[in-house]
């Protein structure tokens, strides 16, 4: 009878433990989900400029075309978040779109550069929001996985993007919090209609974007460079974009 009790004791001690594990591993998890990726060096793009030398330090790109409606942004691009400037000059030239792209040109430390989008006040940029009804945002997040995040308010666009990129195998996952786009200051809902959409992409896809899977400036800036897997990414963003602005 002891026997019987004391295995039924120990297996019920292994049960709770595992439990505990498991627990623990959710609530980190959980807590992972919620934290920001970083902490900002400057606090508004304003304060940026004041510190900083543009064309020494970073350069912006803009583009206006007649097609109004749609803008894509890259707020982290150059140095800053690589590939992500890059990608958005390609849907902006694909989709006939305005662009918007901060690019950072140090030759270290352009994580420095990195403006979190509820707080990039650049007036240039906020002037071509206002005149638009959707915003599309290229970001990067620090992943090793390959994976795309998609958020922000506009759900029926973000659902389009999604389809499309799923259709050429790209693998599509819902943003954790910190990465959601959903706040109204975030500058991408800050537009005519108060809704866009954020792509948060992963670095090992970023890396897949180019030759030898380098983001340094050098690869970057030369075409010759570019895999086949960033024109299809750029194909299937603009797709997304098309198909949902038919249906409106």
């Amino acid at each position: 009878m002891k026997k019987v009790f004391y295995s039924y004791l120990y297996y019920l001690i292994m049960l709770m433990i595992v439990c505990i594990i498991l627990a623990s591993l959710y609530f980190v998890y959980a807590w992972k989900q919620e934290q920001p990726q970083n902490q900002d060096y400057y606090k508004s793009f304003t304060e940026l400029k004041s510190d900083t030398k543009e064309h020494q330090d970073w350069q912006t790109n803009a583009k206006t075309t007649k097609n109004k409606d749609i803008l894509i942004t890259a707020i982290h691009g150059g140095g800053i978040e690589p590939g992500t400037s890059e990608l958005a000059k390609l849907i902006s030239k694909k989709g006939d779109f305005n662009l918007y792209s901060f690019e950072g040109l140090m030759k270290s430390n352009n994580q420095k550069l990195h403006v979190t989008s509820t707080r990039f006040d650049d007036p240039k940029l906020i002037k071509l929001t206002n005149k638009s009804n959707e915003s599309i945002s290229i970001h990067g997040v620090q992943e090793q996985k390959k994976v795309v995040y998609i958020g922000g308010k506009d759900k029926a666009m973000a659902k389009s993007i999604t389809k499309a990129l799923e259709k050429e195998g790209f693998n599509v996952e819902k943003s954790p919090n910190y990465v959601n786009g959903d706040s109204s200051k975030n500058i991408i809902n800050q537009n005519d209609t108060g809704s866009g959409v954020q792509l948060e992409i992963s670095t090992q896809y970023r890396k897949s974007f180019f030759d030898n899977k380098r983001l340094d400036r050098q690869t970057r800036e030369n075409p010759n460079d570019y895999k086949q897997s960033i024109y299809d990414f750029a194909e299937a963003v603009t797709q997304g974009i098309k198909e949902q602005t038919t249906k409106n």
